[in-house]
């Protein structure tokens, strides 16, 4: 890896922590306003105490927005620039391609961040709305971002054990396999002549 991909990586490395991990405190945090073990949005929370979770929720997906555009960022350049061979480290174009697969979910979920955000910082806040926003967030194409930050987790593991690593030793031997047991089929004479004539 060159300089550049280095700093990539390590941009990655410290924005995927930061990403996650707020990910992590908002569940927690999205959590005081559910019913536990039911999907229905408890009743009995104070205004003062409503609020500041609505705050706290507000902030953590600043940070979340924040850290995931600078890791897929990153993580556009870091593939420009790491000069990985991929037929090597196949873990790594699985980590890509999990990794890209769920962008679309993640920009509009920010989408709705945006809005939940937005509309707690006019005054006076609209908590039926943020409450309804809340919930779209939550159920947000049938869980989803469930199944997405799952991937994520499996990514890390991938990225630490590196399965179906190959080394240029191995890939040279699976080539002369192939050489082996592949079968060239070679033209006689009189077939060519049969397609000339024809």
């Amino acid at each position: 890896m060159n300089k550049k991909a280095k700093i990539f990586l390590f941009l990655i490395c410290i924005f995927a922590i930061a990403w996650l991990g707020a990910i992590n405190i908002r569940f927690l945090i999205g959590n005081e306003l559910l019913i536990y073990d039911e999907f229905n949005f408890r009743t009995s929370i104070p205004p003062d105490e409503e609020n500041l979770i609505f705050k706290q929720v507000s902030n953590s997906s600043l940070v979340i927005i924040i850290s995931y555009c600078v890791v897929f960022i990153s993580a556009i350049f870091f593939l420009k620039n790491c000069k990985i061979n991929l037929k090597e480290n196949p873990w790594l174009l699985m980590c890509s391609i999990l990794f890209f697969m769920f962008a679309p979910v993640e920009f509009y979920s920010h989408y709705l961040d945006i809005k939940f955000m937005f509309l707690f910082n006019e005054r006076p806040e609209n908590h039926d709305q943020l409450l309804k926003i809340f919930g779209e967030r939550i159920g947000l194409l049938r869980g989803v971002p469930w199944i997405a930050l799952l991937s994520y987790y499996f990514i890390i593991w991938c990225a630490v054990f590196q399965p179906m690593k190959k080394t240029t030793e191995q890939l040279e031997e699976e080539k002369s396999r192939e050489k082996l047991h592949s079968y060239n089929y070679i033209f006689h004479e009189e077939d060519d002549l049969a397609v000339k004539d024809n």
